[in-house]
């Protein structure tokens, strides 16, 4: 029972995991590319509505989310950093009691311009 168990809690940790990824991933994306006929990029709120809209449609809550602009890149690109981050609950084993692990990710992009 206790490797059951387990193999769940792995599962649950790894869609977790995937997900933020996921999540951050589409932030970031929007995050560097630049509004419709503008170079002007959206703004902070809209980034984390659109990692927020992930992690809902998972029923992940708790997340926070921070956004980095600007970020020199290592060839000295403009780039933005979006990272999220979260507490997961162990619920299977009870054995553990109330540990917590701490899920994040973060996804970095080049900032694109306006042609």
């Amino acid at each position: 029972m206790l490797l059951l168990f387990a193999v769940i809690e792995a599962g649950r940790i790894m869609h977790i995991q995937q997900t933020l990824t996921d999540a951050v991933r589409e932030g970031a994306r929007l995050a560097v590319t630049p509004l419709t006929r503008s170079g002007e990029l959206p703004s902070e709120a809209a980034i984390q509505s659109e990692v927020q809209r992930f992690l809902d449609a998972s029923r992940i809550q708790g997340a926070q989310i921070q956004v980095e602009r600007p970020v020199i890149g290592p060839n000295g690109d403009t780039m933005t950093r979006v990272t999220t981050s979260v507490p997961y609950q162990i619920i299977t084993l009870s054995m553990f009691g109330e540990t917590q692990i701490q899920l994040s990710s973060t996804a970095m992009m080049r900032n694109e311009t306006s042609p």
